[in-house]
């Protein structure tokens, strides 16, 4: 269940399957013993008097115990996965920049690792860094990097790369339109992630608005109804 929930995902943020039971495991037995300990302990005392309700309550707070270390889990993924996309959207232009310059792939390669900055990039950096000492070309490490990452970009872009090691092709044209692609992609994530945000405002911010209409309103109806009434 949990490789089906996450999958790769688990990879970005170096944990394993096991590692995500024992945090799982280990908060709903944490939650667990702690409320029941303090309602035995409340119960003895005669603080709180027996009922059936307490150990429901204290099967349910476990529970969302667990819950929250699995959200937690996830947020964390999607994080992640949303910033390695960032670095292999800013990897790719940086190159496509670099090409615009008549530099080689291989210097357009270098350009653009050494002026991208984040975590992100930092990791793809260190992958492609150490792919000679691995004896893979530089299109394998990031190929790879892409399908671990679950980065289709990247191995894309590696395809591309390979091509023009291989065959000699020129893939400047490829790498500018691929960039402009990925740009107009990020853009409109960025303006469905905004609207999503906005729609999430709408109703506190409608409720907020009611509410105060409500608490100001109220107090002059009363006295319209209080003159009329009397």
């Amino acid at each position: 269940m949990v490789v089906r929930r996450w999958g790769a995902g688990l990879h970005t943020i170096d944990l394993t399957v096991a590692d995500v039971v024992s945090r799982v495991l280990a908060s709903t037995g944490i939650m667990l013993f702690a409320v029941g300990g303090a309602v035995s302990a409340l119960t003895a005392t005669g603080l709180l008097s027996p009922s059936l309700l307490w150990p429901v309550l204290t099967l349910v707070l476990a529970v969302m115990a667990g819950w929250i270390t699995v959200h937690d889990i996830t947020g964390r993924i999607e994080r992640r996965h949303r910033e390695l996309r960032q670095a292999a959207n800013d990897f790719v232009q940086l190159t496509a920049i670099g090409l615009t310059t008549d530099q080689s792939v291989e210097e357009a390669i270098r350009f653009a690792l050494a002026v991208g900055a984040s975590d992100a990039f930092a990791a793809l950096r260190a992958e492609l860094e150490a792919a000679p000492q691995r004896g893979l070309a530089v299109w394998e490490a990031l190929d790879e990097f892409g399908c671990r990452h679950q980065v289709r970009e990247l191995s894309e872009f590696a395809a591309s790369i390979e091509r023009q090691g291989l065959q000699g092709v020129s893939i400047s044209d490829t790498v500018s339109s691929m960039a402009a692609a990925m740009r107009a992609k990020a853009l409109d994530h960025l303006e469905r992630e905004a609207d999503a945000a906005n729609a999430n405002l709408a109703g506190p911010t409608i409720g907020f608005v009611v509410t105060m209409v409500v608490f100001l309103a109220y107090p002059l109806a009363q006295r319209i109804g209080e003159a009329f009434g009397g």
